[in-house]
């Protein structure tokens, strides 16, 4: 029917025309943007999902760099380790050149002079090896266990560091069943082994949460450990790296020895007898074997550092990936539909036009 006072053609025509150009704004904006979801409204899931990864992805990647930073500095610590095990290995000359018969003692002083001025030496690299103002090798930068109680050597049990253990004396028990029990008298912690069948046990225990680590060899499953078996760590500190996403526990813990000569059990020598340099040898073969034990434990640090660097580089391809999927715009599909609301804009602008036209046939009947 038409009327004077109403066009419902030309009201049907703006609606699809608003419908169009608001869908024909949709793609452009996705177009532009590059992103599938523009607004909350377009993809709530998605959204929620594609930002929590986003947030991981940010976060990985500056765990690249924080491994990238690890390495680095293990490898200045491992430079001034080699550079000590080069004057422990001098040192050992001069008192093996010591205790020979056909030096006097007045040689004897010109050698201690050599010797005297390494030992020195030592705590002066041990002292200016840094990173980033972080003293790496005079203690500061890691801790270390001492004092293992002859029961848990004896009945082959070996302590190491897998954290940031707590320092002070810890008690490590063994009923004699199937529990071992650490505790420093405050905190407690135990961890359970199957011995059926077994008369000898080898294996590892990592009290994570204590950060401590037990290793057994050739341990006799039916005798309890209650005595001697006390150890104790000491270090004023240690170097956590993060190395993921997670806060609570995608960390991997640097401790770095002592190799001052007092840490390295290099105290009182001197190679002015021969009955003094051929103490002095023992001691340095004593200080050889640590220095190794500290390149080999920053040794295997690195190569879990770069493997930890693989990995992260891994999640943040695939993560990216799963992102791009679940928040990136399918360009190809996207202009398809821009183009057809496009079209369809265009349609209901003209039959807009056509539809404003219809009430002048109203005049031809007034004629």
């Amino acid at each position: 029917m038409l009327t004077a006072t109403s066009n419902q053609a030309a009201s049907t025509a703006i609606r699809y025309l608003k419908n169009n150009a608001a869908e024909a704004s949709s793609s452009l904006a996705k177009l532009a943007s590059g992103s599938r979801i523009v607004k909350a409204s377009d993809d709530t899931a998605s959204l929620a999902i594609g930002t929590r990864i986003k947030a991981d992805i940010s976060a990985l990647k500056v765990a690249q760099t924080n491994v990238s930073n690890a390495q680095s500095l293990l490898q200045v610590a491992d430079g001034g380790m080699a550079r000590i095990s080069d004057i422990l290995l001098r040192m050992k000359a001069l008192a093996t050149q010591s205790q020979s018969g056909s030096v006097s003692n007045n040689e004897r002083s010109f050698l201690d002079q050599e010797y005297q001025a390494l030992r020195t030496q030592i705590n002066g690299i041990a002292n200016q090896t840094r990173f980033n103002g972080q003293t790496l090798l005079n203690g500061s930068a890691g801790k270390s266990i001492s004092n293992i109680g002859s029961g848990l050597a004896g009945a082959g049990i070996s302590v190491a560091l897998s954290g940031n253990a707590k320092a002070g004396t810890w008690t490590l028990s063994y009923d004699g069943t199937d529990t071992f029990t650490l505790t420093d008298g405050t905190l407690s912690y135990t961890s359970q082994i199957d011995p059926t069948g077994l008369t000898v046990y080898e294996g590892t225990l990592d009290f994570a949460t204590a950060g401590i680590s037990v290793n057994l060899k050739n341990f006799d499953v039916s005798a309890a450990v209650s005595s001697s078996n006390t150890f104790d760590v000491s270090g004023s500190g240690t170097l956590t790296f993060q190395i993921g996403a997670n806060a609570s526990s995608d960390t991997i813990t640097v401790n770095l020895a002592d190799v001052t000569t007092t840490g390295l059990g290099l105290s009182g020598d001197d190679v002015l007898t021969s009955a003094n340099a051929s103490a002095a040898a023992s001691q340095l073969d004593t200080a050889i074997a640590s220095i190794n034990g500290a390149r080999a434990t920053a040794g295997s640090l690195m190569s879990r550092f770069e493997f930890a660097g693989a990995n992260l580089a891994t999640q943040v391809e695939n993560l990216d990936a799963a992102r791009a999927n679940l928040m990136d715009v399918d360009v190809a599909d996207e202009m398809s539909r821009f183009s057809s609301a496009n079209v369809l804009q265009q349609a209901a602008t003209a039959m807009l036009a056509q539809a404003n036209q219809m009430p002048q046939n109203l005049l031809r009947l007034m004629q």
